[in-house]
C-alpha cells in the first residue's frame, strides 16, 4: 500500500485501518481530515473489505468532491469511487428513476431560487427583505418543515423575525404553488424526491442500497435533517457509513443544518466507533492557544507546527482607517516568499468590504471577493489576497489572516440573542483565527457609519482573549536593539515594584544571544528566525531564565518540538 502516507499519526493510522462498520471521525481544524478520508477509502479498498464501484463519497460542494477525487486518483482502485454532493448525487438518480418508469413529461430545475423566488416578491421590497425571506424558505426546506408548519417551527425555533413570519408563510406558499404549476422543482425537492422512491419501491431501494453499500460523509457537522433522511433512505442493511466531521466548526443552523446528527452519532448507530484527531498541521502554537480558548469546552488541539508570533490586536479611529491599516499591513508582509495570495482579510458581513476594497484600490493591491456560496470554489489561482467573509472561508486556509471589525454587533453579530445563536458565533469566530497558519492579525474601529455615524466597542472575545494578544506588535526581522529596548521596557514595567529585579544590561546580552541562535537554527531549516522563536518567547525567556526543560514548558510560545530539539542550548545561554 505505498499510497499510504508515511507520516501519519497514530490516531490518523487508526482511522484509516479501522474495520468499523459505522465509524465517527472528529477531526478538529487542521487535523487533516481529507487525507484521512481519502487514505481510508483506499486502504479499505486494498484490504478488500469495500469495492470502489460501490463505494460514494458525499462532499457539501462541488469543489470538495472533485478535490476529494483528484486526490484520490493517485490511490489505485480508488480512483473509481464516485464523489459527489448530495443534490448532484440525488438528482443523477432522480432522473434515472424517472426514466425507469417512462416519465415523459419531467419538471425542470430552478437551479437559482433566488432567482425564480424573485419574479413572485413584489418589487417593492428591499435586498434585506427579499434575502430574509428565501433564507427562511431554506431553512424551512432544509429541516422538511411544510408550509403550514413555518410559522410555529420558526417560533419555537427562536427564529429572528425582521420580516413578519405570517407573510414568509405567504410567499412560502405561492413560491410552492407557483413550483406546482409550472411543474418545476428546486434542488431540495430532487432530496424529497429520492427519498420517496427509496421509500415506495422495496426491489428499487434494495438496487439502490447493492449501487453504494460504501458511504462516506465529509463535513458531518453540516448535515440538514432533508440530506440525514436521504442518507439514511441509501444505508441497507449490509451497508457501511463513516463520517468525518467537528462539532467545534458547526456554523450553518441558520441555514437549517443540525449539528447533532454528529454528536449523537451514536444513538443512530448504536454499533459505531470514535476516533478523535487531535494534531494540527497548519496554526502555530500561539494561533491554536488563542482559538481553543475562544471554546473552552472543546478538547485542546495539540499545535504541531513552529511556534511564531503571537497574534496582534490594533484599534483604529474608523472603518476606513482600518481598512488603510490593513492595507499597508498587507504591503509590507508582501515580501520575500508571501505573495498577496497567501493573505486573506475576513470579515463577519459584507457591509464592511466597501472600505477595505477603496483601500486596497488606493494603494494597488490586487484582490478578489468571493461570494459565501463560492465557499468551495478555487480561490488560490492568483496571486491576489482573497477579502471574504468567515462563512465564505470555512474550509480554506493563509499563512497570513486579518480578520477585522471584531467588535460588539459583528462579533458576536447583533441579532444573536439565543444560547444556540450565541454559541454558533463563537464557532463561527473560531474558524475564522483558524484559517491562519503563521500570523493573526485582528483589528477593530471605534466609530463605524452603520446608516449613521456610531461609537463602538471592543468585542466581547477580545476582552476574553487580551492575554493572548499582542497590543503592541514589532515586523518579523527586528532589529536586535530595538527588540532590547522593548523587552527591558516590558520587564521594567512588569517589576516596578520589585527593584532587586530591574533589569540590568546582562539582558540585553541574553537577546543577543538567542537571536544568534534563532537565526542559526532558521538558517539550517531554511525558515524564518521569528518562526524558531518569536519576538514575545525571547521576552518571555529573559524574564524567566529557565534552567530546565519543565522551564522552558511553562512558556507558551515556545513549542515542545524547539525545547526537544533546542532546549539545552537556550537553558545553557542563562546557567
Amino acid at each position: 500500500m505505498e499510497f499510504l502516507d508515511k507520516n501519519m499519526t497514530s490516531s490518523q493510522f487508526d482511522a484509516v485501518r479501522s474495520d468499523a462498520r459505522h465509524l465517527r471521525i472528529l477531526a478538529g481544524a487542521g487535523t487533516g481530515k481529507t487525507r484521512v478520508l481519502t487514505h481510508r477509502i483506499a486502504y479499505q479498498i486494498n484490504a478488500v473489505r469495500i469495492e470502489p464501484e460501490h463505494s460514494l463519497c458525499l462532499a457539501f460542494t462541488n469543489k470538495a468532491a472533485t478535490e476529494i477525487k483528484r486526490r484520490m486518483e493517485s490511490m489505485g482502485e480508488a480512483s473509481l469511487v464516485d464523489a459527489g454532493t448530495f443534490h448532484s448525487i440525488a438528482y443523477r438518480q432522480v432522473k434515472a428513476r424517472w426514466k425507469d418508469l417512462g416519465v415523459r413529461d419531467e419538471p425542470d430545475l430552478i437551479s437559482n431560487r433566488a432567482s425564480y423566488l424573485s419574479r413572485i416578491l413584489p418589487k417593492s421590497f428591499d435586498n434585506a427583505e427579499r434575502n430574509f425571506i428565501l433564507a427562511e424558505i431554506n431553512w424551512a426546506t432544509a429541516r422538511r418543515i411544510l408550509v403550514d408548519d413555518y410559522i410555529s417551527e420558526a417560533e419555537n425555533a427562536g427564529r429572528v423575525d425582521i420580516f413578519p413570519f405570517a407573510s414568509v408563510a405567504e410567499y412560502f406558499r405561492k413560491y410552492s404553488e407557483s413550483k406546482r404549476k409550472g411543474n418545476f422543482i428546486d434542488f431540495d425537492d430532487i432530496i424529497q424526491l429520492a427519498i420517496k422512491f427509496l421509500a415506495e419501491d422495496a426491489n428499487y431501494a434494495e438496487a439502490r442500497h447493492w449501487k453504494y453499500r460504501d458511504l462516506f460523509v465529509d463535513e458531518f457537522q453540516d448535515v440538514n435533517p432533508l440530506q440525514f433522511a436521504l442518507l439514511q433512505a441509501w444505508l441497507g442493511s449490509r451497508s457501511s457509513l463513516t463520517v468525518v466531521g467537528d462539532p467545534c466548526q458547526a456554523i450553518y443552523s441558520w441555514n437549517g443544518a443540525d449539528s447533532r446528527f454528529l454528536n449523537d452519532f451514536e444513538k443512530y448507530f448504536p454499533d459505531s466507533q470514535t476516533i478523535v484527531l487531535k494534531d494540527n498541521f497548519r496554526s502555530s502554537p500561539e494561533i491554536l492557544a488563542l482559538s481553543s480558548s475562544i471554546l473552552p469546552s472543546m478538547d485542546r488541539l495539540n499545535p504541531k507546527m513552529q511556534s511564531g508570533r503571537l497574534p496582534t490586536i490594533r484599534a483604529e479611529l474608523d472603518e476606513y482607517e482600518e481598512a488603510r491599516s490593513v492595507a499597508n499591513m498587507v504591503k509590507e508582509l508582501s515580501v520575500g516568499n508571501t505573495l498577496l495570495g497567501d493573505q486573506a482579510v475576513l470579515v463577519r458581513t459584507h457591509a464592511q468590504i466597501p472600505p477595505i476594497i477603496e483601500a486596497f484600490k488606493e494603494r494597488d493591491i490586487k484582490f478578489r471577493v468571493p461570494s459565501d456560496s463560492e465557499s468551495g470554489a478555487e480561490l488560490n489561482g492568483d496571486d491576489e489576497v482573497q477579502i471574504l467573509t468567515l462563512h465564505a472561508a470555512k474550509g480554506l486556509e493563509w499563512k497570513i489572516v486579518h480578520l477585522c471589525g471584531v467588535e460588539d454587533g459583528f462579533h458576536p453579530i447583533a441579532h444573536a440573542n439565543t444560547e444556540l445563536a450565541l454559541g454558533e458565533e463563537r464557532r463561527l469566530f473560531f474558524v475564522g483565527l483558524t484559517r491562519a497558519e503563521e500570523e493573526l492579525h485582528i483589528s477593530w474601529a471605534r466609530n463605524r457609519s452603520l446608516g449613521s455615524r456610531r461609537s463602538r466597542k471592543p468585542s466581547t472575545y477580545i476582552k476574553e482573549l487580551s492575554n493572548l494578544l499582542d497590543p503592541n506588535p514589532l515586523r518579523f526581522g527586528t532589529d536586535t536593539k530595538v527588540l532590547s529596548q522593548r523587552i527591558r521596557e516590558f520587564l521594567r514595567s512588569r517589576n516596578a515594584t520589585s527593584q532587586q529585579n530591574a533589569p540590568t544590561n546582562s539582558e540585553e546580552s541574553f537577546v543577543e544571544e538567542l537571536d544568534l541562535i534563532r537565526r542559526s537554527i532558521a538558517k539550517s531549516n531554511d525558515s524564518k528566525p521569528e518562526m524558531v522563536l518569536s519576538d514575545e518567547a525571547i521576552a518571555a525567556l529573559v524574564d524567566l531564565k529557565p534552567k530546565s526543560s519543565e522551564d522552558l514548558g511553562k512558556i507558551p510560545q515556545i513549542s515542545s518540538v524547539v525545547i526537544d530539539r533546542f532546549g539545552e542550548q537556550i537553558i545553557k545561554i542563562f546557567s
